[in-house]
């Protein structure tokens, strides 16, 4: 099998339209990974955030903004992801996966568990995102970023400051509008990881790109990158987010 024809392409970046499973595997090796998968909490579909998008008239006519893959099929999605996005990096470069925080469902033990059956598991780090979150008696405040090293060598590390601690404070999140991913990422999240395990002139790579804001980290901070979304209407988000000019991180 040959790779697809990319959905777009500039210098050091490559985008493709299509399923990870099928594209991932065809890829050349990278240096590291950030990425943001479906949690598999079928989010934006029905459940809380949906409706209060609905009753502030914020969604497209109450209408949901399922993420695909986002129900039941995600943790097969992602104990595939840990398999295969592993063949591609070299012993002691990072995988690091955003994952949920809190209850109910314990989605961030299961799935640290599943990468330490692949990777030397080396951090949860919590993102406190603030402001207070949605819920009902625990409000939701954080999420995390599983962070995973290949054995076989020191972990691929570039901060010089010996300051970095496991929780990460200063990086707030996105509320979306009605026509952005639901789930959106600050790139200032994915640069964060990506100047700790990738040095200028690495690729890093996102399977689950969303609007590209890891592209766009990776982009401002001298990186290759190669993403990946299934979501055609991510990719032209995304495709635009590169061709603004942005100011450093």
């Amino acid at each position: 099998m040959t790779l697809p024809v990319p959905y777009y392409t500039e210098p050091g970046i490559t985008l493709y339209c299509g399923d990870a499973r099928e594209i991932l595997p065809l890829l050349k090796p990278v240096d590291m990974i950030f990425t943001d998968p479906p949690f598999g909490h079928n989010n934006n579909n029905g459940d809380l955030i949906h409706r209060w998008e609905s009753a502030l008239g914020r969604g497209p006519h109450g209408a949901s903004r399922a993420i695909a893959n986002d129900g039941g099929e995600a943790n097969a999605l992602i104990q595939w992801f840990f398999q295969a996005g592993s063949r591609l990096l070299s012993p002691g470069d990072c995988c690091c996966c955003c994952c949920c925080g809190g209850g109910p469902d314990p989605q961030f033990a299961r799935w640290s568990l599943w990468m330490d059956e692949v990777y030397d598991f080396k951090q949860m780090v919590v993102w406190d995102k603030g402001p207070m979150g949605m819920g009902w008696h625990y409000r939701r405040s954080y999420e995390t970023v599983l962070v995973g090293q290949v054995p076989g060598a020191a972990c691929s590390w570039y901060d010089e400051t010996d300051r970095v601690e496991n929780i990460i404070r200063h990086i707030h999140k996105i509320i979306p509008h009605a026509d952005d991913h639901p789930t959106p990422k600050p790139p200032e999240l994915a640069g964060y990881f990506i100047q700790l395990h990738s040095k200028p002139g690495d690729t890093v790579l996102d399977p689950f790109m969303g609007a590209g804001s890891t592209a766009q980290a990776a982009k401002q901070l001298g990186r290759q990158f190669v993403g990946i979304d299934i979501e055609e209407q991510w990719l032209e988000k995304a495709v635009r987010r590169l061709a603004q000019a942005v100011l450093p991180l």
